[in-house]
């Protein structure tokens, strides 16, 4: 009896024992963190917008400009058969290319002070000699005397932006106004557009009274001027009068000859006043460029003055510091104007229309130097075929291109095992609103294929954005953020250390590393 109650409490204790053990196991032992881990690797990847799309009939595609401008050239016939990626129509590109010569001479000046910030690093970092401070005076003298320079190529254009506006208003425009000078200029002839003559008429008598007392006001100019002031005053006046040329060239563009008005007369008016809008934006860039000079000639002195400081008070942990920081400055204006050139760059490649593909030119809605505005259809084209239809959310319409459209691959639901490739074509103004969200529909040519494809047919669009080859890529889920910044989990020992990244593009599951990473580097991602 007794060897039974010693089994019974044998079992109870070694029972007791277990339970203990594994609710240890289950609510009061701790686990560390656990990660999975993965290593940073170079490789291909490409930014997409995947959406999916309705195949519709391609009656026609209306196609046009992204900016307003005046046409330079139409290179098609109404009825003519095209081939894709011939030019259709081109917009006058004259402002931009002055543009980007301005942007290029300020590039060259940035590049050209990021030289000297850095020179002057080095010199910091080494120590000044009596050389260097009678070197660095010598800088300072020619800085005073390049922001006179500036002073004076300024004031020279102030000066010639007078005079072009006055050469293109008295010379090119009053040669169809009576009275031009005095309280009632009438034009000699009557627009299409009856508003145009009064508006015309009205502007014509504020131009004079502008154009006086702009000429008073030069009369006082000189480099120790207010130059911004009078910097302001010329640009108001240079867009008022370019707004005036503006409104003249669409009266003279509507004119057709008749019994007391030659075509001959019609197409020297209108080759005046083209030629006096030039000018005029001309004088417009000249003064910017001239204010940019100006300041840049100002912003030189203040460092040389600022350099001559450092190097006679000898060189200091601070001083250095401040010159990293003029340094990293220099290269952001660069950055900068590369940025802006770009832009530019853009637009120019943006000013002519191509075929997306085989066609028949159906309609040509514009004419040689007529004015472009967006929203309206510059040229029509028909083809036989299909078009796939796709709304893309306002969050990514931004990356999709209409001029030179994005590639497309295109799987449509009925044929699962057939891979078309597509261009993006176009892009309807007007947002569509799905469920208070806003879409825009996006016309999306399909290349010759031969299939069966028919109306109404679903199908599935990968969008490609952009592409990087041979770039450092990790998985994307394994990026997070804290106040703006993106950081990575490196391994280091058994302990996990939180490193800053810079990131690119992304496909969605992997994303581009830029900085902070390298090849091979191991990276650590939480489990839980």
């Amino acid at each position: 009896m007794k060897k039974i109650s010693y089994y019974l409490i044998f079992i109870v204790v070694i029972g007791g024992v277990l339970v203990s053990f594994w609710s240890y196991q289950k609510y009061f032992k701790k686990e560390g963190p656990k990660f999975l881990f993965f290593q940073v690797e170079r490789g291909n990847i490409q930014d997409i917008v995947k959406v999916r799309g309705e195949v519709v009939p391609e009656n026609d595609f209306d196609l046009e400009f992204s900016f307003s401008g005046i046409v330079e050239r139409v290179f098609v016939k109404e009825g003519e058969q095209i081939k894709q990626g011939v030019p259709l129509m081109k917009l006058d590109t004259t402002d931009f290319e002055l543009e980007i010569q301005t942007l290029e001479a300020q590039l060259a000046q940035a590049e050209a002070g990021l030289a000297t910030q850095k020179a002057k690093l080095a010199e910091l970092k080494r120590g000044t000699r009596l050389e260097e401070i009678r070197v660095q005076e010598v800088k300072v003298a020619n800085a005073k005397t390049a922001l006179e320079d500036a002073k004076k190529n300024l004031v020279d254009k102030l000066q010639d932006a007078y005079t072009k506006s006055d050469d293109a208003v008295r010379n090119k425009v009053d040669q169809f106004f009576s009275n031009p000078r005095s309280q009632s200029p009438q034009l000699t002839f009557y627009p299409i557009d009856s508003q145009l003559e009064t508006d015309l008429e009205g502007e014509r008598m504020l131009i004079e009274s502008i154009l006086k007392s702009w000429r008073l006001s030069l009369d006082a100019l000189g480099t120790n001027s207010d130059l911004a002031s009078y910097l302001d005053t010329a640009k108001k006046n240079l867009n008022q009068t370019k707004s005036f040329l503006d409104k003249a060239a669409l009266a003279v563009n509507g004119l057709t000859s008749h019994s007391t008005l030659s075509q001959s007369t019609i197409d020297t008016w209108k080759a005046d006043v083209s030629t006096g809008r030039t000018n005029v934006n001309t004088a417009l860039n000249n003064l910017t460029a001239a204010d940019e000079k100006l300041k840049i000639a100002e912003s030189n002195l203040k460092l040389e003055e600022s350099n001559l400081a450092l190097k006679k008070a000898g060189t200091i942990e601070e001083q250095i510091l401040a010159q990293e920081a003029q340094a990293k400055q220099a290269e952001a204006n660069i950055q900068s104007y590369q940025a802006k050139i770009a832009e530019v760059q853009e637009k120019i490649r943006k000013s002519t229309i191509y075929a997306p593909g085989a066609a028949r030119v159906a309609k040509i809605w514009f004419e040689r130097q007529e004015v472009f505005r967006p929203g309206q259809t510059a040229i029509t084209l028909e083809t036989s075929s299909h078009k796939i239809q796709a709304d893309i959310s306002e969050l990514e319409i931004g990356k999709i291109r209409e001029v030179d459209g994005n590639e497309v691959s295109v799987q449509l639901d009925a044929f699962p095992d057939l891979k078309l490739k597509g261009r993006v074509v176009s892009i309807e103004p007007r947002e569509i609103i799905k469920e208070g969200d806003r879409y825009y529909r996006t016309n999306v040519y399909i290349e010759p294929h031969g299939s069966e494809i028919r109306s109404g047919m679903n199908a599935d669009l990968v969008i490609l954005i952009s592409f990087k080859d041979n770039v450092l890529k990790i998985p994307e889920f394994a990026v997070y953020q804290k106040d703006d910044k993106e950081f990575v989990t490196v391994p280091e020992g058994d302990r996990q250390k939180e490193v800053e990244i810079e990131t690119g593009i992304s496909d969605g599951e992997s994303v581009e590393v830029i900085k902070g990473l390298t090849e091979g580097q191991t990276i650590a991602v939480s489990a839980d």
